[in-house]
C-alpha cells in the first residue's frame, strides 16, 4: 500500500499518468494499457483497461506497423491533445448558424433496398428529420449543420413528433419497406436533441406500423441503460438497429483528425450494452479522413473493421468522406491540402474489409445529387461502373459486383499509419493552411 501511494504521488507530481513500454509482452502488465493501432486489437472478452483513477480515461499505447512504440505516453497524448483542440477550435469556427428556419418537414425521405450482415435484405425507408443539430459539432467532415436549425433553438419535440406521425402515414402509392431508418442528423438518444418522453412515443408509433426494423444513429455516451433499455421496451416486436460514427479504431485519426468525441471505452461500453438488449450496432467507418492518404485510408478501414469484428459486431458501413462547405474537410481542400478518396481507393478498401466482415457502402454520398458537396471520383471512363458497382455490392455482397481496373487506376497500396509521422504532417499542414488564409 505504502509502494502504490508513492507511486501515485509521484504520478501526481508530473501532472499526468505515464505508460512505458518495450514490447507486447509488456501489455497484461499495464495498469492502464491496451494497444490502439492498426495491426492488433484486444479480443472479444478481454478486461477493459484500467482507468486512471486521477483523470478517468484510460491509456492507449500507439501502435506503429504492428509494434508498440516505446514512448511516454504523457508526451504523445500532450501532442495529441493540442492538436485536438487546435482542429476543434477551427471545426467549430466553420460552422454557420442557418440565416432562416426551416419548416418542420423531413428534409430528406427516399427508399432503398439494403443488406443486413446476415444477408437479409430490407426494403428501406430512410428519413432524414428536420431537426436542431447535432449537440457535440465537431466532426472535421460532418456537414449536416448546414442543412437544419443548427444554433437556433435546440430541440423542437413537438416538431419531431409531428414529422414522425407523417411519415409512418403510409399512402397508396408509397413503395413497401419493411425498415424504417430514422436520423435527426445528431443522436437520437440524446436529450438535449430528441427529449425523453419524444423518443418513446416515436417507438410506441414504430411498433404499430408493422415495421419489421428501425434504425436511429448516436453518440455512445448517450448509448445507457436509461435511455436504450426502454424505448426497447416500447418498440416490442422491432428489431432496433443503433449506428454508431466510430469512423477509425484508431485514436489519433479518430479522436484528432476526425475531431469525434468517441473513444474506445464509450464505444465498446455502448456495444456491450446493446449486445444485452438485443439491440443490432451498426457501425460506421471512414474512409480517407482528413489529413490521411488514400494509402493510409486502405490500412485504417481494414484494421478498423478487424477491430470492430473482434467484438462481435458483424457487419460496418462505410463512408467514403465527401467534402461539404463550412467543415474542416472543405476548408483543406479549398487551400490544396486534401481532396476526397479516388474511388479505387474505396473498392482497395472493401476488397480488404470483406473478409473480416460483413461491408456495405453508404453509397448516397457518391452520386453527387443529394448534397452540395466534392464527391469521391476517378476518371470519367470508370467513374460511373464504380457507382453502380459499390451499389450492388451494398446489396449482394459479392466481390464479382466490383470493378477490377481502368487505366486511370492509381497504384495505391496500403500503408502503415506512423503516428509521429501523421501528427507531424497534420500540424504543418494546419500551419500551411492558417497562412494561406
Amino acid at each position: 500500500m505504502a509502494e502504490e501511494s508513492a507511486r501515485r504521488n509521484r504520478r501526481r507530481d508530473r501532472g499526468q499518468s505515464r505508460c512505458r513500454i518495450n514490447s507486447f509482452d509488456a501489455l497484461p502488465d499495464l495498469e492502464w494499457g491496451y494497444r490502439d493501432g492498426p495491426s492488433t486489437f484486444p479480443p472479444p472478452v478481454s478486461p477493459r483497461p484500467r482507468r486512471n483513477p486521477r483523470r478517468g480515461r484510460a491509456c492507449e499505447i500507439p501502435v506503429i506497423g504492428g509494434i508498440v512504440m516505446s514512448t511516454s505516453t504523457a508526451d504523445v497524448l500532450d501532442g495529441e491533445k493540442a492538436l485536438r483542440h487546435r482542429i476543434t477550435v477551427l471545426s467549430r469556427s466553420l460552422r454557420e448558424v442557418t440565416a432562416v428556419e426551416h419548416i418542420q418537414k423531413p428534409r430528406y425521405v427516399g427508399y432503398d433496398t439494403v443488406r443486413g450482415a446476415d444477408g437479409t435484405t430490407y426494403g428501406r425507408k430512410k428519413a432524414i428529420l428536420m431537426s436542431g443539430g447535432c449537440s457535440v459539432p465537431t466532426c472535421t467532415m460532418c456537414p449536416f449543420t448546414n442543412y437544419n436549425n443548427f444554433g437556433l433553438h435546440g430541440a423542437n419535440g413537438e416538431g419531431l413528433r409531428e414529422q414522425v406521425a407523417t411519415l409512418l402515414r403510409r399512402t397508396d402509392d408509397e413503395p413497401d419497406y419493411n425498415m424504417l431508418a430514422l436520423y435527426n442528423d445528431g443522436s437520437f438518444f440524446a436529450r438535449r436533441e430528441v427529449p425523453a418522453d419524444v423518443q418513446l412515443d416515436v417507438a410506441r408509433r414504430v411498433a404499430a406500423t408493422g415495421v419489421r426494423r428501425l434504425v436511429v444513429e448516436s453518440l455512445p455516451q448517450f448509448l445507457t441503460a436509461e435511455t436504450l433499455a426502454p424505448f426497447v421496451e416500447a418498440l416490442g416486436d422491432v428489431q432496433l438497429e443503433v449506428g454508431i460514427g466510430l469512423q477509425s479504431a484508431n485514436r489519433l485519426v479518430r479522436e484528432t483528425l476526425v475531431n469525434t468525441r468517441i473513444t474506445r471505452g464509450s464505444f465498446e461500453d455502448a456495444v456491450a450494452l446493446m449486445q444485452t438488449h438485443n439491440v443490432i450496432p451498426k457501425v460506421y467507418l471512414m474512409i480517407k479522413p482528413p489529413f490521411l492518404t488514400d494509402g493510409e485510408a486502405i490500412t485504417d478501414v481494414i484494421s478498423s473493421t478487424e477491430y470492430v469484428a473482434s467484438l462481435g459486431v458483424d457487419g460496418v458501413t462505410l463512408c467514403p468522406t465527401r467534402l461539404a462547405p463550412n467543415t474542416v474537410a472543405w476548408w483543406l481542400y479549398q487551400r490544396g491540402h486534401y481532396r476526397a478518396p479516388n474511388l479505387w481507393t474505396v473498392v482497395d478498401a472493401i476488397r480488404g474489409a470483406h473478409t473480416k466482415a460483413a461491408v456495405r457502402v453508404a453509397h448516397i454520398n457518391i452520386r453527387g445529387t443529394d448534397f452540395d458537396s466534392v464527391y469521391p471520383d476517378s476518371c470519367e471512363r470508370c467513374a460511373n461502373a464504380i457507382v453502380d458497382g459499390l451499389v450492388s455490392y451494398s446489396v449482394s455482397g459479392d466481390l464479382a459486383d466490383l470493378p477490377s481496373t481502368c487505366d486511370c487506376r492509381p497504384d495505391t497500396g496500403a500503408t502503415d499509419l506512423d503516428h509521429d509521422a501523421i501528427l507531424a504532417r497534420t500540424a504543418a499542414i494546419l500551419d500551411v493552411c492558417e497562412a494561406i488564409a
